[in-house]
């Protein structure tokens, strides 16, 4: 019998990339205190994240299908996560400008019906172009880059500063969906029972 889709993730850009696959579901917003431990693989980190999303939301969702997910940049091994302000947010577009990025996310699929889980990660390489410095706060108030990780979208402006890449671009955006297929395989689950669509006329 088919279970309800449960995304635990407050991501937007997570949610519409599941409607657009005609994969109907709810949101579960966990606010996990998220874990940033340099002295583990970024792999360990973002699965670690997934999992805790996913767990969290079990209490509500007994029979479900969970879909966990954390998404980190890496930059000269350095994990960077959601920026904490403005400020923040502004250091890291300057401290990205020329340099080539490491994108990462990790994913935990939870029946909570059965306890069956699968989890897995991927990884993305892309350039961020050179700023001009004085042109940095144009750049910075049209990204508007508050809420995602390491604090920038490729989608929009985004696409004028953020190319080259290599891997998975839905994996860029935060939920790379091959990966997640084969999660959905691992528990002996097809990903497209749950696609619908309507015929077109």
């Amino acid at each position: 019998m088919k279970r309800d889709i449960v995304l635990a993730s407050a991501s937007k850009r997570r949610s519409m990339i599941l409607a657009s696959c005609g994969i109907r579901h709810k949101v579960c917003v966990t606010n996990v205190n998220e874990v940033h431990n340099q002295h583990h693989s970024v792999q360990w980190n973002v699965i670690c994240n997934a999992k805790r999303k996913a767990f969290a939301c079990v209490k509500k969702y007994k029979r479900s299908i969970i879909i966990g997910a954390d998404t980190l940049v890496v930059l000269n091994r350095r994990l960077i996560g959601k920026p904490q302000n403005k400020s923040e947010a502004k250091a890291l577009l300057q401290e990205f400008s020329g340099k080539r990025l490491e994108v990462v996310t990790g994913l935990f699929l939870l029946d909570s019906s059965t306890g069956k889980s699968a989890a897995g990660s991927e990884k993305s390489l892309l350039y961020a172009e050179k700023l001009l410095p004085g042109n940095m706060d144009r750049w910075f108030n049209a990204l508007r880059p508050y809420d995602k990780a390491g604090g920038f979208s490729i989608e929009g402006v985004g696409s004028l500063i953020y190319d080259r890449i290599r891997g998975s671009y839905f994996n860029v955006l935060g939920l790379p969906m091959i990966k997640l297929k084969h999660l959905f395989r691992e528990v002996n689950l097809s990903i497209l029972d749950y696609c619908s669509f309507k015929n077109g006329s």
